[in-house]
């Protein structure tokens, strides 16, 4: 990773380049090639290249990088036009600096064939699919219980429910059986757990663990989704919890099994607010115990996969049709469409890649480092691992246009 100038800074840098003649190289079609700025405006920079550079097109970015005592600097900018030497583009919206990868990006060359492949199972389910991904989690296993004999699991947990609350029912979906209660459609577009700690208050603003529950925030939310007016939220919120309490809901969790990007179903526990033995139970359910039996959600989901639950859906193809934005020796960035098919690429994942040079394949994989996302598509960052000392040179060669050694690796990696 890289650090992000601030605008001041970014201004001055900018300035820099004009007043000091501060050469710029851009690597294209493995040459170098060393620009100037001429000019340059609020809006655009006109630089001037050493020499014509054959291939370069209007409408295209580039990324580019400078040395200015010792920082190298790297930024990205489009072209909007050529003429000869001179190239005007847009103002960078970026610099960066500290740049962490080992060598610069740059566009890739044509006659390099780029195959991504994912090394986890991908599947196509008939569950309802929520915002977020979680991949499998193969520890979560229980002392002395097989992870294939599920019975023994919801046994075990039902166990430990009997100790706080009064009641526990697990309910799974399939093709015909879908979220269409309030709590069944808010948990099954989250992904989170729905936690009620008492019908008879306020839903809580926040949580202690706020990546794993539903806040105040994200339930009014699911709310205006669904054509709730901005001024009646928290009267529609009130009157949801007044409905609980109706029903003889003290306390409450809706915990959702969640199996990649997929919601397969979902573990209700509730504490009742009857008179038992002649007294009023007041002890309410918490948020350590919530944490428990999203535990065992983990543990019955794990044991649903290893029984086969899903393995119908189970897709033959891995392979990601992404579009590549650039490479580097020790990484490249690609773009896939903003959508739930490519939820499962998130920062962690390893790929598997293959890169199909005329004189050689290589066979490598790819960690992803970074995901964003810039309008439709969610670009992501990987570096290359497992790839051979002997294939890492000839990639580095076959990118750049130039044997690696020392000096051309320091220059390109900003290390000058």
């Amino acid at each position: 990773m890289s650090t992000q100038i601030k605008r001041i800074e970014k201004e001055y840098f900018l300035s820099r380049l004009a007043a000091e003649q501060i050469p710029v190289i851009y690597i294209f079609n493995r040459q170098d090639y060393i620009l100037k700025v001429d000019k340059i405006s609020t809006k655009e920079i006109e630089f001037v290249a050493e020499k014509p550079i054959d291939g370069l097109v209007e409408n295209k970015r580039i990324n580019l990088m400078f040395d200015y005592k010792g920082l190298s600097i790297s930024f990205s900018t489009e072209v909007k036009d050529i003429t000869e030497h001179v190239i005007t583009t847009t103002i960078p919206e970026a610099l960066y600096k500290n740049l962490a990868r080992s060598s610069q990006r740059i566009a890739v060359p044509s006659d390099l064939q780029i195959k991504l492949m994912s090394l986890e199972d991908r599947y196509s389910l008939p569950f309802p699919k929520s915002s977020v991904f979680e991949p499998p989690d193969r520890a979560a296993v229980l002392p002395g219980i097989d992870p294939q004999n599920f019975n023994a699991i919801v046994a075990k947990m039902m166990q430990d429910v009997k100790l706080y609350a009064d009641g526990c029912k697990v309910v799974y979906y399939n093709a015909t059986v879908q979220p269409d209660k309030t709590e069944e459609r808010v948990v099954a577009e989250n992904g989170k757990i729905l936690f009620i700690p008492s019908s008879g208050e306020p839903f809580p603003e926040e949580f202690i663990s706020e990546k794993k529950f539903i806040t105040k925030t994200i339930f009014k939310r699911y709310f205006e989704s669904i054509g709730v007016s901005a001024l009646f939220l928290d009267q529609t919120l009130e009157q949801f919890l007044k409905a609980k309490e109706d029903e003889g809901i003290l306390s409450a969790l809706w915990i959702p099994l969640v199996f990649q990007e997929y919601v397969v179903g979902y573990i209700f526990v509730w504490k009742s607010n009857r008179i038992t033995d002649e007294k009023v139970n007041k002890r309410l359910l918490s948020e350590e115990f919530a944490e428990k039996i999203y535990g065992y959600g983990k543990c019955i989901v794990l044991s649903l996969e290893k029984r086969g639950y899903f393995e119908a859906g189970r897709m033959k193809d891995r392979v990601i049709n992404g579009k590549i934005a650039d490479i580097s020796a020790s990484g490249l960035r690609f773009a896939v469409p903003n959508s739930f098919v490519f939820q499962s690429l998130q920062p962690g994942v390893e790929l598997a890649v293959t890169l199909q040079a005329p004189q050689r394949t290589i066979n490598a994989k790819a960690n992803i480092r970074r995901r964003y996302k810039e309008g439709s598509l969610v670009y992501l960052g990987c570096g290359f691992t497992d790839i051979t000392p002997d294939d890492s040179r000839f990639l580095f060669e076959i990118i750049y246009g130039k044997p690696a050694n020392s000096v051309a690796e320091n220059l390109i990696a900003g290390n000058v």
